[in-house]
């Protein structure tokens, strides 16, 4: 019996997190009643996104679902930046290179 108590106080908390998150996304201007007209909108807009994001990647793999479509842009992400670090290298490299085969008594 003794842990009633807490459940009740932990749902308690629970709510009036959900409930205080409610009123700021309220005062930002969002209105939580809106009609599924908008909610059509967004989803549109997102599927919308979602086809943009994945006409970024290299590799058409078909229809991705957006989770798989999320872990193929971050491994593109990661493979780009790779890319750069590398390119980045070759380049101090070829700087320091050429560097050293100037004549040192030049002008």
């Amino acid at each position: 019996m003794g842990s009633q108590p807490k459940k009740s106080s932990s749902l308690r908390l629970r709510r009036s997190r959900r409930n205080s998150s409610d009123e700021k996304l309220s005062k930002n201007g969002v209105d939580n009643n809106s009609s599924n007209a908008a909610g059509d909108d967004n989803s549109i807009s997102i599927s919308e996104k979602l086809e943009a994001l994945k006409q970024l990647l290299p590799v058409n793999n078909g229809e991705l679902k957006a989770d798989q479509l999320f872990e193929e842009t971050a491994d593109y992400i990661v493979l780009l930046r790779t890319q750069i670090f590398v390119l980045q290298k070759l380049l101090d490299f070829c700087d320091d290179a050429s560097g050293q085969s100037q004549p040192i008594n030049a002008v």
